[in-house]
């Protein structure tokens, strides 16, 4: 009986505690939620360059648990860190000078992509080299992050999934990544007899069967391509069978049918991960902060359609951080939250939470009511400051 207390006491400090766990304890286990961030913290390259060692770093600093990365090769054969197959998007001259012409990763040598380019981003100090594979993963395992490796190149051979493999061996080992792909990838490192390295499959490109059938698999289970009910379906589906469920969100509408879900692994470009203490708090409000007017009978603040409240005191300026909303309201309304505005449709008690991180700004927070007016029973704002 004793034994028996111990375990069910163990069981709910873990639960209390999962969320906030360190990546290299929560990541490889199922009931956690962890934030990838997806080609680092880059903020479509003006905090840092897209896929940057400045993204990784920028990445621990805002608390995320995880990194997603892309891989391609040079023409004489160096393993770089790169999305596009061209510079093109995501690069500038050394000299800081845009690109015209198309430039193929696949036609510069490892000297030519190093000597000439750079990374674009706001800050000139911050434009930096290309990194290699190596020196992506070193700086990932320094940081602690659980990294998805994703191999840019088809392979049905599969030397290059096998050389990509043993590189993430050396600098991170076997449990602390997951090679991810646009499933024919995973099709190959399963065929050519790799069957302990983790992989993640994106399900509306392939069959559930299919994916199931990698074994050690976590499901992308996408939130912009499947509507609600197949979403819930699909969720659900991964989670009878014991599998470990991503989905991606950058928009409100997203992000809240991930919260409504059991979701692992949340990937982002542009939304913070939930707030577990990471940063330093720079200002909380609440609805007294917003001059909503006061409730006649000491219950919900009614808003007449069309009534706009934002903040009465000053918001701060952010130089890097993010922005934590909490509503319980009923009704519809739009909400401007820093640079994201979205509409919302609540029903009694409906509890909604958005976050999004924020670079070089004062942003915006304004509610305004829709339709027959919003009832809003409670309301909290928090800026929160990450180091850079």
């Amino acid at each position: 009986m004793k034994s028996t207390h111990l375990l069910l006491l163990a069981a709910l400090l873990w639960s209390t505690t999962a969320r906030c766990q360190t990546p290299a304890d929560a990541a490889p286990r199922s009931g956690k939620r962890i934030f990838i961030a997806h080609r680092g913290v880059n903020l479509r390259c003006t905090i840092a360059g897209e896929n940057s060692l400045e993204a990784i770093r920028l990445a621990k600093a805002a608390g995320f648990g995880a990194i997603e990365t892309d891989v391609r090769r040079t023409s004489d054969g160096a393993l770089v860190v790169m999305h596009d197959s061209t510079l093109n998007r995501t690069c500038l001259h050394a000299d800081g000078s845009p690109l015209s012409a198309p430039v193929a990763v696949a036609d510069l040598t490892f000297e030519e992509l190093r000597t000439n380019y750079i990374l674009k981003a706001a800050d000139p100090a911050r434009r930096t080299r290309i990194p290699t594979l190596h020196e992506y993963l070193a700086e990932c395992a320094r940081c602690g992050l659980y990294t998805f490796i994703e191999p840019k190149l088809h392979d049905p051979a599969g030397e290059h999934y096998r050389e990509l493999i043993a590189e993430a061996d050396r600098t991170l080992g076997r449990s602390n990544y997951v090679i991810t792909s646009n499933n024919r990838a995973n099709d190959v490192i399963r065929r050519i007899g790799i069957g302990d390295v983790r992989l993640m499959d994106i399900l509306y490109q392939t069959t559930f069967e299919r994916t199931q059938s990698l074994g050690d698999v976590i499901v992308a289970v996408s939130a912009t391509r499947f509507d609600e009910e197949s979403y819930t379906r699909q969720v659900e589906r991964a989670k009878a069978a014991g599998l470990m469920r991503e989905s991606h969100a950058d928009r409100f509408i997203h992000f809240d049918r991930i919260n409504r879900h059991d979701i692992d692994f949340v990937s982002t470009d542009l939304l913070a991960p939930d707030d577990c203490g990471q940063g330093t708090l720079l200002a909380e409000y609440t609805a007294d902060d917003f001059a909503l007017p006061p409730s006649a009978d000491g219950g919900a603040i009614r808003l007449g359609e069309g009534c706009s409240v934002a903040s009465v005191r000053p918001l701060p300026a952010v130089p890097f951080g993010a922005l934590y909303l909490e509503l319980e309201a009923e009704g519809d309304a739009r909400i401007e939250l820093g640079s994201q505005t979205f509409t919302v449709r609540l029903p009694v008690g409906r509890r909604i939470r958005h976050q999004v991180l924020l670079y070089d700004t004062t942003p915006a927070v304004r509610i305004t009511a829709l339709g027959e007016g919003l009832s809003v029973s409670s309301l909290r704002v928090r800026f929160v400051g990450f180091p850079q």
